[in-house]
């Protein structure tokens, strides 16, 4: 991704670049599906309450790493709003998807291996964001199946309940609306290159936590909130 060029008015060109950043938010949302965060959550009981569900929406799934790609990839408030909206029907299928399997989850994948596979592909994303040329070389959604590939593994006894569906619709549903609440803000009052540096310090901030990097706590939240801040025009 380049900055400049979301801004340069070419508008098929801008529209295959949307597409690419909108696969980027549906990676950033889905993470805590795939390292199994979210399943774990589930079953543990730690999603009982509504507050709970606001909780765990606006922490694991709208988080700094979701808000500095929209930010950093959205030049209007109309684009930011399609790029969620465009997101949600991945999230909630995801969602329904892990309720489904979540008392199963550690049958169906070696949680370590895809952790380390999503881990790559933030890091990828970071560095697109900035501009590295090795980055454009890598493929996000290659390396985010061949993370599944390598991460599967023969099911015993498998057992799918709808117990945790309310739970899961409904967290990843209150995680949409504030995505969206936020996607309302004006762009033109950003400076969008210090939300891009910001977000990708951000996205490398967790990807290096995935990888077992032993990191300050809300780093990557005080990095993101001193980006936004920086990036405000006066």
């Amino acid at each position: 991704m380049v900055l400049e060029q979301l801004i340069d008015g070419a508008s098929g060109h801008l529209s295959a670049l949307r597409d690419e950043d909108t696969r980027n938010l549906v990676f950033i949302l889905c993470l805590p599906f795939v390292d199994g965060i979210f399943a774990t959550l589930l079953v543990s009981g730690a999603i009982q309450t509504f507050s709970d569900v606001i909780a765990i929406a606006l922490t694991i799934f709208t988080g700094a790493g979701a808000l500095s790609v929209l930010y950093s990839s959205a030049d209007t408030k109309e684009e930011a709003k399609e790029m969620v909206l465009g997101a949600a029907p991945f999230l909630i299928t995801g969602a329904a998807v892990i309720s489904l399997i979540a008392p199963v989850f550690e049958q169906i994948l070696y949680v370590e291996r895809m952790k380390y596979a999503a881990a790559l592909a933030l890091l990828t994303i970071s560095l697109k964001m900035m501009e590295v040329d090795l980055a454009d070389k890598l493929s996000v959604p290659a390396i985010v199946l061949t993370g599944v590939v390598l991460s599967v593994k023969q099911p015993e006894n498998l057992y799918l309940t709808y117990e945790y569906m309310a739970q899961g619709v409904l967290t990843v549903s209150v995680s949409l609306v504030g995505l969206y609440l936020a996607s309302l803000l004006d762009p033109e009052f950003l400076d969008l290159s210090y939300i891009q540096k910001g977000g990708a310090l951000v996205l490398a901030i967790i990807s290096l936590s995935m990888f077992g990097v032993q990191l300050p706590d809300n780093l990557g939240l005080t990095v993101f909130a001193v980006s936004l801040l920086a990036s405000l025009r006066g």
